[in-house]
Parts: structure tokens; C-alpha cells; sequence
């Protein structure tokens, strides 16, 4: 079958984030598995059957093609010879008695780290959850082990069986279905899967969500209701609630709302019970044009393509209008209760769901317009007004999380498109021949965070720009070459050559990272392949501290 378009994936939102899952709406969905499709492979000693059957629903939506390959019912856990996009270790543990809690334990690891040597696709694990002191040990200890390996993860079977009560096992069934797990089981293991797990390693990032206001944010109309006689339900609470916290972790907020902006203000000034706040919103698009042409806006000033929009919306008349215009922009259709909305943004896939990438997202973006003010006014000395400072770590290990987020999800900046995985970036980090500069920045107006990363490989007498991605945050401050040829600067130190080489590709959205390039080697850019220049001087008459920690 083709892939949902947007709207198709709304139809499927009541089904993908019911409360309490059914298989038979999951079927109705006819979301056939994937075919041609990097490989899912499963190491298992009982039936994943159930599971798998109601995958296929949660990866179409969230656009991450794997098909499944089951393994042979193994308790010796034999890694596999055959390549996979990814790995996910399905055990049940109380098939080890004879096994003392700390030999588990060490058995497992050893496993797992064997898996690691010879693969370097992402690694999820089931964990144990029996709730007893046995899983309790256990899964701490693959906890430990999934935080200090790259590219693991821990499906948590315990906190879903916490939730589930004792409907999570079907003991009575199990000769028959090969499992201990119920069929609710099952399902919730799919969604938590499809949704979080893999999109988590493999689906296109969230950085923004589009906000409705009327039945949306509130029940009712402003402009017929007025700013008192909007109601705040019990889900709109917890819907707004939602979308503070996620302002929290770095995803931009942006109003899209048919109303006008003094009545949006007064809104907002008046209402002391929403817990969403002008303070978590980054961006205004209040008024009676067309909400397509509000997103594109919305896209502008975030500096994000409009595939990183998450819009949400009550009225399904406004999300076909932005399907059409705008194709990528995802969709969440909110003209249900206003739980089911909040539960649905639990579950989106995309969304950040590790440590906090950069708290200060929205406020850099509020400062950008300070920033365009300051370089129209007199852009002779726009760089020594912002009073900019770059901070350049080399090879940093406690970086890897953000330097692989830098990697995935830079879009515009990007030479290479390596989209390095976790593993990658660790081999970066430690390897001999390679090094990594990850670069910061801040100015008088705002802390822009990480913002950079160059990662070098030195082959015979060349070191080779493997990968340069710059975010979104620091571009339009003229401060490329200054990051690119003081990172070469140390990297040549680390790694001496005499010539350096850039790789890049054409993408669909890289033309500014390819530009640059043309320009700062003034050769003309080809598809893709590698540009080689002499040994860069660094550029001079730029007011910006320089400031290695390293």
C-alpha cells in the first residue's frame, strides 16, 4: 500500500491513541506491513506474533518503513549474522531459573554488548516486567547499560505492565499463543514500539507545533463567547499543560488562530487558569487570512522546514486547506475531546522524548528579531554590536546525544547529510584518525546553546570534512567561516595534513550549507562528492570571541 497521506493519518487518530487500544480497530486501518524496507530483526525465546500483527498500523504512521524478520525461538540469545536497520532483544526472563539474579544479569550484558560489537544499528531492549526483586535488578542494570551504550533503548515492559495492572499477562492462553503477555498486552507493546522506540531512531523531527485557539486550546468561541466566557475543561487542562511542558523541552509554539490579536491578548492577560502562557509562545499569527499562508509564516520565523510543523487544529476544513497547500506540515486533528488530544501528544511520534536538546529554543528565536533590527540598522558593525561569543569543544563524549541530534535533524546547513547515528558519532568521538569540534554560541541578546558540529577524518595526507551541519540558530550572523576555519584550525593540529576536503551532497533543503561552500572554496559545486582546498587562513575583521574549553 502507498503511504497515509495527512489526512488519511488523521482518520486514523482515534484508533492509534485510543485510551484502551482494540485490534479490531486497528485492522480496520488495513495498514499492510512493509516490503522493501530496512529490517527490523527480532531475538526472541516467545511469540512477538501478537505484537507484530498490530505494528504495521503504528509505523505507517509514524512514516518508519521497517519490516519485521523473527528470529527462531532462542534462550541462548545467538547474535545474528545478517545485517538489520535495527535490533530489538524480546526475552522472557522467567525462562532462567537456573540463572542467580546477578549470572542473569552478566549473561544478558554480555549478550547485549556482543550485539553491539558486530552491529551498529540502533539496540531496544524488552525489559522484565514482572514487577518482582528479580526484573526489579534486571532492568536497572540494562537501564544502566542502554544509558552508556550508543544507540540502545529499553522498551519498558514494566512500566506498561504498572499501568496495565494484572490484565497485562494472559497465563491461561499462554501455550497457545506462545506468550505470557495478554493481547492488550501486545498492542500496547506496538504502540509504545511504532511510536516512540523506532520513530525515536528513525522519524522526521517535531521542532514546532501550530496551536488553534477556539475549541482547541478552550471550549468554545472567543469572539462569541468573549475572553470570561471560554471554558477550560479538564482536558483542555491537561492539553495545555501538555503543550507547556513540551515548550519546556525545546519545541516551538506558535498561535494560528482566526481572531484578532487585541482579543488574543486580552485572552491571555485575563485567563490566570491556562497554564499555557504568553511566555511559551514564540510566535504570533493572529488575524483572518488563510492558515496555509499563517504556516508558512509560522516555518519563516522558526527557521524550520514546514515538515517540522506540528499543526493542531479542531476544524478538519482547515487542516484539508493546509494538506493541500502545505504537504509536509503534519496533522492532529483535535475535534475530539480534548483528553484524547492531550493522550495523542504523549504519543506523537517525533517529538523529544530524551534529555532536554535546548531549553532556550524560543528564546533565541525571540531574539532574532533584535538580531535582523541590528543588521539592518548598520550592518558594518552588526557582528561587533552582537558581541558574540563561539565556544569550541574537541571531541566532547558528554556531548554525543546533542551532536547526534545535530547531525539527524539539521535540514539547511548540512554538506553531507551523513545523518550520523549514535554509533557513529561514538566511533567519531574516540577513534584515532577522527576528531569532532562541537561548537557554541552566545551573544548580548540571547544564549543560542550548541550550534555547530564539524566531524574530520584524516585519510593519507588529507583530513576530510566528513560531516558540517550548522543549526538554523546561528545562521544569518556571517559567522560560518569563522566556526568552520577555526575548528579546521585545531582539527589540523589533532590531525596534521596538508590538503582538506569537504564532502557534500545535493539534498532538497541543503542549498544554503552548499552555497556557503562554492563560496568559501570558490569552486563550483557539482551533485555531490568531495571539494578540496589549501590550508584556510582565518577571516580577519571579525569582533567575536573565540574560546576553546579543551
Amino acid at each position: 500500500m502507498s503511504e497515509p497521506s495527512a489526512l488519511d493519518r488523521t482518520a486514523w487518530q482515534p484508533a492509534l491513541f485510543a485510551e484502551r487500544l482494540s485490534r479490531f480497530a486497528l485492522l480496520k486501518l488495513r495498514a499492510a506491513p512493509y516490503e522493501d524496507a530496512p529490517v527490523l530483526s527480532v531475538l526472541r525465546n516467545h511469540a512477538f506474533e501478537p505484537v507484530a500483527s498490530a505494528l504495521p498500523a503504528f509505523l505507517r504512521f509514524a512514516d518508519v518503513p521497517m519490516r519485521l524478520q523473527l528470529g527462531a525461538y532462542d534462550d541462548s540469545l545467538v547474535i545474528p549474522e545478517a545485517a538489520a536497520g535495527a535490533h530489538l532483544v524480546w526475552l522472557d526472563f522467567t525462562r532462567y531459573p537456573k540463572l542467580s539474579d546477578t549470572e542473569l544479569e552478566a549473561w544478558l550484558l554480555d549478550r547485549l554488548d556482543a550485539l553491539r560489537a558486530v552491529s551498529a544499528a540502533p539496540i531496544i531492549v524488552a525489559n522484565a516486567p514482572e514487577g518482582d526483586d528479580r526484573a526489579a535488578h534486571l532492568n536497572a542494570a540494562l537501564a544502566g547499560w542502554a544509558a552508556a551504550t550508543p544507540g540502545a533503548a529499553i522498551l519498558p515492559l514494566d512500566s506498561l505492565a504498572a499501568r496495565e495492572g494484572p490484565g497485562f499477562f494472559d497465563e491461561a492462553r499462554a501455550a497457545a499463543t506462545g506468550t505470557r503477555l495478554s493481547d492488550a498486552a501486545a498492542l500496547e507493546t506496538a504502540r509504545r514500539l511504532g511510536l516512540e522506540l523506532l520513530a525515536g531512531f528513525f522519524a522526521p523531527p517535531v521542532k514546532a507545533f501550530a496551536l488553534d485557539l477556539d475549541n482547541t486550546l478552550y471550549e468554545g468561541v472567543l469572539g462569541e463567547d468573549g475572553v470570561a466566557g471560554v471554558r477550560l475543561t479538564e482536558g483542555h487542562l491537561a492539553l495545555q499543560r501538555q503543550l507547556a511542558e513540551w515548550a519546556g523541552r525545546g519545541v516551538l509554539l506558535s498561535v494560528v488562530s482566526r481572531n484578532t490579536r487585541e482579543d488574543v491578548d486580552q485572552l491571555f492577560a485575563a485567563r490566570a487558569d491556562f497554564p499555557l502562557t504568553p511566555a511559551h509562545i514564540s510566535d504570533w499569527q493572529v488575524g483572518w487570512g488563510g492558515k496555509a499562508e499563517a504556516l508558512r509564516a509560522t516555518a519563516a520565523a522558526f527557521n524550520i522546514g514546514a515538515d517540522s510543523l506540528l499543526f493542531i487544529d479542531d476544524n478538519l476544513g482547515e487542516l484539508i486547506e493546509v494538506a493541500a497547500a502545505q504537504p509536509g506540515v503534519r496533522l492532529l486533528y483535535a475535534g475530539g475531546p480534548a483528553s484524547q488530544t492531550a493522550a495523542a501528544l504523549t504519543l506523537y511520534p517525533g517529538l523529544p522524548r530524551g534529555a532536554v536538546a535546548f531549553a532556550g529554543r524560543a528564546a533565541d528565536i525571540a531574539a532574532n528579531a533584535s538580531r535582523r533590527e541590528l543588521a539592518a540598522a548598520d550592518p558594518a558593525s552588526y557582528l561587533a554590536s552582537l558581541q558574540a561569543v563561539l565556544t569550541f569543544t574537541l571531541s566532547p563524549a558528554e556531548d554525543r546525544a546533542r551532536l547526534v541530534e545535530l547531525s539527524k535533524k539539521t535540514n539547511q546547513f548540512n554538506l553531507a547529510l551523513a545523518r550520523l547515528s549514535d554509533v557513529a558519532v561514538s566511533e567519531a568521538l574516540t577513534a584515532s584518525e577522527r576528531c569532532v569540534v562541537h561548537v557554541r554560541l552566545a551573544d548580548r541578546l540571547a544564549d543560542s546553546g550548541s550550534v555547530a558540529a564539524l566531524f574530520f577524518r584524516r585519510q593519507d595526507d588529507y583530513l576530510v570534512v566528513e560531516e558540517l551541519v550548522i543549526s538554523c540558530r546561528a545562521l544569518g550572523r556571517k559567522l560560518e567561516d569563522l566556526m568552520v576555519t577555526e575548528a579546521l584550525r585545531r582539527a589540523l593540529a589533532e590531525l596534521p595534513a596538508s590538503k582538506v576536503v569537504f564532502n557534500h551532497v545535493t539534498g532538497p533543503r541543503n542549498a544554503p550549507a552548499r552555497d556557503w561552500l562554492a563560496a568559501f572554496t570558490g569552486q563550483a559545486m557539482t551533485k555531490q562528492g568531495a571539494v578540496e582546498l589549501p590550508l584556510p587562513s582565518p577571516p580577519a575583521g571579525q569582533d567575536v570571541a573565540v574560546v576553546w574549553t579543551n
